[in-house]
């Protein structure tokens, strides 16, 4: 990550692990034989067997490639910089140029708190500046509505509802609201296709906070609390812990490339970091 980023845990990757080389899509898997590429390792069979494997490919002309971004309530919120509804957006721009570039065939699901919409993949970028179309109008929500409600299960049961085996998938998400459904629908997605989760988060997530009392504004009321209390710093601390294990426990169980976000810093060189592009 650039270096005046946040430190967060997560997997590096190449870029080839996230734009797949055009023309192979997965077939099955095999015993590895010396010599296999390393980067077709298939780390789940290996995992559950013991035994090294490698994935087979199979030609196509192009792989579909989705783009699937959450943007919940909750992704309407950012202390420095931009919110994290914005970090997703840039994130998403150069992932899907990147896929672009490969000659891939790319589409979409864009959640926000009062629509969706998706776009099947198309050729010549048609389908890159349909999802682009999509972030633009969700940019100009006023206000989420006040339930808050994270709508991330929504895009995961889309997302299942759409894709195509064999298909590469980013997720963009703070992975709020993550639970039990969520983890079951995608461990059918990460079986099934090449799926990497990128976690859009902001500071107040993952560090800790200056004492002092914080106003907030909750379902219409002025509320606040106080972290001169060190029961109040406690429960925000247990939180902050949780998410951040919850998220990284996932990446773990799914064996899914992991690429931290920060919407409080320039998003390219975090992107270009992480993909091994500089």
């Amino acid at each position: 990550m650039a270096a005046n980023a946040d430190k967060l845990p997560g997997i590096s990757i190449e870029v080839e692990d996230l734009v797949r080389v055009r023309g192979m899509e997965y077939e099955e898997s095999r015993a590895y034989v010396p010599g296999d590429d390393v980067r077709t390792m298939d780390w789940r069979v290996m995992a559950r067997t013991g035994e090294a494997h490698s994935k087979i490919f199979a030609e196509e002309k192009e792989r579909r490639f989705l783009l699937a971004i959450d943007l919940s309530a909750s992704m309407y919120f950012g202390t420095r910089y931009a919110f994290k509804s914005w970090a997703a957006a840039q994130a998403a721009a150069h992932i899907g140029w990147l896929a672009s570039f490969a000659g891939d065939r790319i589409g979409g699901l864009v959640v926000a708190p009062d629509f969706h919409n998706e776009v099947r993949p198309g050729k010549k970028r048609s389908g890159l500046l349909g999802v682009f179309h999509h972030l633009a109008a969700a940019s100009r929500i006023a206000l989420p509505p006040e339930n808050g409600a994270s709508r991330l299960n929504f895009l995961l049961r889309e997302l299942h509802r759409v894709v195509k085996p064999g298909s590469i998938i980013a997720l963009l998400s703070d992975f709020i609201g993550l639970d039990d459904t969520s983890l079951e629908i995608l461990s059918t997605l990460a079986r099934h296709n090449d799926l990497s989760a990128f976690w859009i988060h902001d500071k107040t997530e993952i560090g800790a906070w200056p004492q002092g009392y914080y106003p907030i504004l909750m379902s219409g009321q002025r509320r606040g609390f106080d972290l001169t209390e060190s029961g109040q710093g406690d429960l925000l601390l247990q939180w902050q812990r949780q998410h951040c294990n919850q998220i990284e426990a996932l990446a773990t169980r799914f064996a899914i490339p992991l690429i931290p976000v920060s919407c409080n810093h320039d998003i390219s060189p975090q992107i270009l970091h992480n993909l091994n592009l500089t």
